[in-house]
């Protein structure tokens, strides 16, 4: 009775091992906030948390080992009050090289609010100081939330 389970065991992981590459994968995924840019106009890692309400602000997302198929990659905009102010969806599919995907926020002053802002920056701002959260998901999955700080 054991050795029929030990041959079943071996040969379920024989299994795996010779056909199973393309299911199972452990994908790497790094995601960071930040309002800096290269030369190119591609966002890179800062230790800033805090922006101003004049900063584009970036959710970059780079990953590899994706399974080889179509994704969806959701990166929701939550600000202090805790409505949701921007919601990006973006389809894609892996080829298998590593790759990255980002996505911003830019915030807008109201209409008639940009000419007094030159006396005060904070003038039709004042819902979006405060901290916000980001939310990261692909397919259906949450990578994580982060939270950072807007001051004008």
């Amino acid at each position: 009775m054991i050795l029929t389970f030990y041959r079943t065991v071996l040969f379920l992981l024989l299994f795996l091992f010779l056909f199973g590459q393309g299911i199972v994968r452990a994908a790497e995924i790094d995601w960071y906030i930040t309002n800096t840019t290269d030369e190119d106009g591609r966002p890179i890692r800062s230790d800033a948390t805090v922006f101003n309400c004049s900063d584009q602000i970036y959710t970059m997302i780079w990953f590899s080992d994706l399974r080889d198929t179509t994704h969806t990659l959701i990166v929701d905009w939550i600000d202090p009050s805790g409505r949701q102010r921007e919601h990006t969806v973006h389809n894609f599919r892996y080829f298998g090289n590593p790759a990255s995907i980002w996505a911003w926020l830019t915030l807008h002053p109201p209409r008639g609010a940009i000419a007094l802002r030159l006396f005060n920056p904070s003038i039709g701002m004042r819902e979006f100081i405060g901290i916000w959260t980001v939310r990261v998901t692909i397919n259906d999955q949450i990578l994580g939330r982060s939270k950072f700080e807007v001051l004008c």
